[in-house]
């Protein structure tokens, strides 16, 4: 009853604000998409659809006021490409029947990470879908590392529904989504500025310790490299990297003297470097399916069709069935390969490399001597949290075969919105300097503002 109450406290004020605000109504359809009440709550409402119903209420007026999804960007251009490749390939696909539906999801979520682009104008915007998003996954995600705490070590066989529906989904979206929290936390009073602002960001700042013991309790190899990956990636971005990485060796040991992880946590970790030795066949049958997927775009330059990699894999299988049939490819970049063919993956490889240019691009203007210190620390935080949260699935990625899903994607319309602020924050500042002024300046790891003069 409880769970219900609060989403209903949720969704009817935001369906309401939502019929007035594109914004609102953009936070309200990515907040449904990720958090996905209709698999929390104790009613069944999925007969009301309200995904879609909200997606029309975000879309329609959007585009009769003249508010289309933005196009321009090269982020935008290359979904755009992306689609295009999917479709194309559905000429030669396996199954075109599958294709369509997968290539229609794709067509709403790219629309989703548009209007990102389009809605979310400046800092507080931007933030607030970084905070819609991160904090819809990071909720269950800091749930489910809570249990594992007082639990003792509580395994997670299952994940969220969704794309990220088994153990090894659910971690590489908490990774993804760790640095979205601490982005948040950094920068949350620009969304609230209230008596309770300390509590809020410390809340935010304890989530993240909470989402590790989460992704350590679903076992998943993949996931704990993919949480290294993202640790080593934030110290690297930091000013005074020996001095990251010593704070993080020092959180991490404190961590594990409070919460001892399981002998068989370790044992499984250690099955990393050992799985061709005793035979794990989960790990020994990865390098197979690539080695099919490279076979499939050999014979099919432009792909076996959008998700249709199981339809094609009996077909191109050379080991006769030994790891079963009608398996899964098991990393998003062969996938992309496989499926899409040489168009779709460099595409793929594009929007990854511009998405990187971008938020190095934001970290370079961040610099800039005519932006105030808020927005300065703004922009660099947050365009450190998209660079971290990527580079955490292209590791993680790399063993499952998640090309689509929601995260990703939405994660390169966050990265278009952010560049296109930060460029507009710099051109103005130039052409309009702002007058002396005290401008609050929040320290990343501080609770309480501290002031600059303005420049």
């Amino acid at each position: 009853m409880l769970r219900t109450l609060f989403v209903l406290a949720i969704l009817v004020p935001g369906f309401l604000l939502s019929l007035r605000s594109r914004y609102v109504a953009l936070l309200m359809y990515l907040w449904f998409a990720l958090f996905r009440p209709q698999d929390w709550m104790w009613i069944d409402v999925t007969s009301l659809r309200l995904s879609l119903l909200l997606g029309l209420i975000l879309l329609v007026p959007a585009l009769l006021s003249g508010r289309f999804p933005n196009m321009t960007h090269p982020l935008s251009i290359g979904m755009i490409l992306f689609v295009w490749s999917a479709s194309i390939t559905q000429t030669v696909a396996i199954r075109p029947d599958v294709g369509w539906v997968w290539i229609d999801f794709l067509v709403r979520l790219f629309l989703a990470s548009m209007m990102i682009v389009t809605c979310a104008t400046d800092a507080r915007q931007v933030l607030g879908v970084v905070a819609v998003i991160g904090g819809s996954l990071g909720f269950h995600a800091s749930k489910a590392g809570l249990a594992y705490v007082l639990g003792g070590g509580t395994r997670f066989a299952d994940g969220l529904a969704g794309a990220f529906v088994d153990n090894n989904g659910y971690a590489l979206a908490t990774v993804m989504v760790i640095p979205l929290l601490l982005a948040t936390a950094q920068n949350i009073d620009l969304l609230y500025s209230g008596r309770f602002l300390t509590w809020i960001r410390r809340g935010l700042y304890l989530s993240i310790p909470l989402c590790m013991f989460a992704v350590i309790g679903t076992y998943s190899r993949g996931g704990f490299i993919s949480l290294a990956a993202i640790t080593l990636v934030f110290a690297m971005l930091q000013q005074r990297r020996l001095l990251a990485v010593g704070g993080l060796v020092a959180i991490v040991t404190v961590a594990l003297l409070v919460v001892p992880i399981p002998q068989s946590y370790v044992d499984r970790l250690q099955t990393i470097q050992t799985y061709n030795d005793i035979g794990e066949e989960s790990a020994m049958s990865r390098p197979h399916f690539w080695k099919v997927g490279f076979r499939m775009v050999s014979a099919n330059p432009l792909g076996v069709g959008l998700k249709q990699y199981e339809a094609a894999y009996d077909k191109y299988d050379f080991s006769y069935g030994r790891y079963g049939h009608n398996r899964a490819v098991h990393s998003s970049h062969v996938q992309v390969l496989a499926e899409l063919g040489y168009p779709g993956e460099i595409i793929w490889i594009g929007l990854f490399a511009c998405a990187f240019v971008a938020c190095f691009r934001v970290r370079r203007r961040s610099r800039a001597p005519e932006l105030d210190p808020r927005t300065s620390l703004f922009l660099k935080t947050t365009a450190n949290a998209l660079i971290v949260s990527m580079a955490g699935f292209l590791v993680g990625g790399s063993f499952l075969s998640l090309a689509v899903n929601d995260l990703t994607w939405l994660t390169f319309g966050l990265v278009a919105a952010l560049d296109r602020f930060a460029k507009r924050a710099v051109e103005l500042r130039v052409e309009s300097p702002a007058a002396v002024q005290a401008i609050p300046v929040v320290s990343p790891w501080m609770s309480v503002p501290t002031y600059s003069r303005g420049r």
